[in-house]
């Protein structure tokens, strides 16, 4: 009875408040709870819709209700579950799928940036220790290739002050041909189809990954060692989101889960200039690799999946996001050639750093489905999801082995693993196999 009461006095207040932030006493009460700035946006976007009257549809009141009642309750015990509730309710994972990572979380970011070597050219048609072996300037071998390469990624991120962590595990496949266009050069394309599943932290949630890219390339080497390589890349990603509250407030309880299913797109373009330095059996490669990136996530709406339950209202219309960035490594790779009964092994390890320029860290604007501000002549309330920054520099090291055999068979194995970026623990394994014919 005694939450009843308060309840009303709550809506009473509202009723008779300016929806002004500055004079509204539910958006004040509501920012207390509010841990984050993402919180405090939604919590000021709830005080501002809950109030009586045709604003909200019939779920999202009720929702609306529970929750300002709850937080002018006089129980100072049921503080601590209105900040759950508020936390809960914010959609911290909104900024996600816009991914800055250099080895990208969820397999965002496209398949040949995030292999083993420095040449993205070389990279997509096996190795790049292995091309500047077959593009020494002899003349010999075959004019056309056949690659296919696989990768597997383990990445994690630890929650941060305004977005949710997680762990994903994906893998891809590339598939391409290049065409020897003279001793020292070549041209290919590829097209590479992956998946990957991300889960959030504390249950609260996955993202599952279909990526689909198309790949251009396209690399030069000259005979003192000098080569230049360039990638044109295009992906798109077909996602599917589950988001899922679960709380308590007094005797009202809620377990929701939210459905969405978007696209998103990443044009990449990467440039390499890089030297390579023979001396006897050990070659040295120091490079300078430029990404730019312009990368875009669809909006999407959530539906509820059980619509008329305690929550239901919750479901939220997100804004698209797109953004512009460039990466830039500057990196140097040692191999050791060896020879066998049956090959050329050359053994590699490849350090790299990592400066990201222009990224904004674009927020997401979001706003509540059940919202029907339209009817009473008003505006939608659009709040935003506020994306944490992310680091601008970092590391990258990769160790493996590329080979050449005989009758133009040649292939490479890698691991890679970023360094000194917080937050992130970033893992890929890359395989690849050529034949010339």
């Amino acid at each position: 009875m005694h939450h009843k009461s308060t309840t009303w006095l709550a809506l009473g207040l509202l009723a008779f408040g300016s929806v002004a932030h500055a004079q509204n006493p539910a958006v004040d009460r509501l920012s207390q709870f509010a841990n984050s700035a993402t919180a405090l946006n939604n919590a000021r976007a709830i005080g501002t819709l809950c109030f009586a009257g045709n604003r909200l549809t019939a779920r999202l009141q009720s929702d609306c209700n529970t929750l300002v009642g709850a937080a002018f309750g006089a129980d100072p015990a049921m503080d601590t579950a209105v900040r759950n509730a508020l936390s809960q309710i914010t959609a911290d994972n909104a900024t996600i799928p816009l991914d800055r990572s250099g080895l990208g979380k969820a397999g965002l970011v496209p398949v040949a940036p995030s292999g083993s070597g420095p040449g993205w050219a070389a990279l997509m048609s096996a190795d790049p220790s292995v091309v500047a072996m077959s593009l020494s300037g002899d003349g010999d071998g075959a004019d056309w290739s056949l690659f296919v390469n696989a990768r597997f990624d383990q990445n994690d991120r630890d929650r941060s002050t305004n977005e949710d962590g997680f762990s994903s595990d994906g893998n891809a496949a590339t598939v391409g041909v290049d065409l020897r266009t003279s001793p020292n050069s070549h041209v290919g394309a590829a097209i590479s189809f992956g998946r990957s599943n991300l889960d959030y932290t504390g249950a609260s949630g996955k993202l599952d990954t279909r990526e689909t890219g198309f790949n251009l390339f396209a690399g030069w080497q000259a005979e003192n060692g000098f080569y230049l390589d360039s990638l044109l890349s295009f992906n798109r990603r077909e996602q599917d989101q589950v988001r899922r509250i679960a709380y308590g407030l007094g005797s009202s309880s809620v377990d929701q889960s939210f459905d969405a299913d978007f696209d998103s797109d990443e044009r990449l373009l990467a440039l390499t200039a890089g030297f390579q330095v023979n001396r006897g059996a050990a070659s040295f490669n120091p490079y300078l690799r430029v990404e730019l990136v312009k990368a875009d996530s669809d909006g999407y709406t959530e539906i509820s999946r059980n619509p008329t339950a305690n929550g239901g209202g919750w479901a939220l219309q997100v804004a698209p996001i797109d953004e512009s960035f460039n990466r830039t490594a500057l990196g140097l790779r040692a191999a050791y050639a060896l020879s066998g009964s049956n090959g050329v092994y050359l053994p590699f390890v490849d350090l790299s750093l990592i400066q990201v320029n222009g990224a904004n860290n674009e927020p997401a604007s979001v706003r509540y489905t059940g919202d029907l501000s339209a009817n009473v002549n008003l505006s939608a309330v659009d709040f935003l999801m506020v994306a944490d920054a992310e680091d601008n520099s970092y590391g990258s090291a990769a160790l493996g082995m590329s080979a050449q055999w005989a009758n133009g068979w040649s292939g490479f194995f890698s691991y890679r693993r970023n360094f000194a970026e917080s937050r992130y623990t970033q893992e890929q394994l890359n395989l690849g196999l050529r034949m010339e014919f």
